[in-house]
């Protein structure tokens, strides 16, 4: 087996994967797909590889594009608004004592774990 059939019989399993993983998401959202995937794969197992393989270099290309827009858009051009909102002193109090707990958890863990290797 020479690299270049190597490579591509890598390629198309990854593509298989792609596929298979794909399927999966969309038979998750409609269960009714399922039989359907079962009886074509028991019927042409090999046809239904391929067909995966074809599903998988779908998905592959439209990540490809969506990585490539993404690249393209100039970060500069985005703004991000965001709003503080005051804390309250109940909140205040809350989380005062939230961090006392746990303070308190983690000097225990500390403990624990020297007892334990002692």
């Amino acid at each position: 087996m020479n690299t270049e059939n190597l490579l591509q019989l890598v390629q198309q399993g990854f593509r298989v994967a792609i596929g298979s993983a794909t399927t999966l998401a969309d038979t998750v959202q409609n269960p009714q797909m399922t039989q359907d995937l079962w009886t074509r794969l028991s019927q042409n197992p090999s046809q239904f590889a391929q067909e995966l393989a074809e599903k998988g270099a779908r998905t592959e290309q439209e990540a490809r594009q969506l990585v490539d827009r993404l690249l393209q858009q100039n970060p500069s051009e985005v703004t991000i608004t965001t709003t503080a909102t005051p804390v309250t002193p109940d909140i205040q109090a809350e989380l005062q004592d939230l961090m006392a707990q746990l303070t308190a958890i983690r000097s225990e863990i500390a403990q624990l774990r020297q007892q334990r290797q002692v």
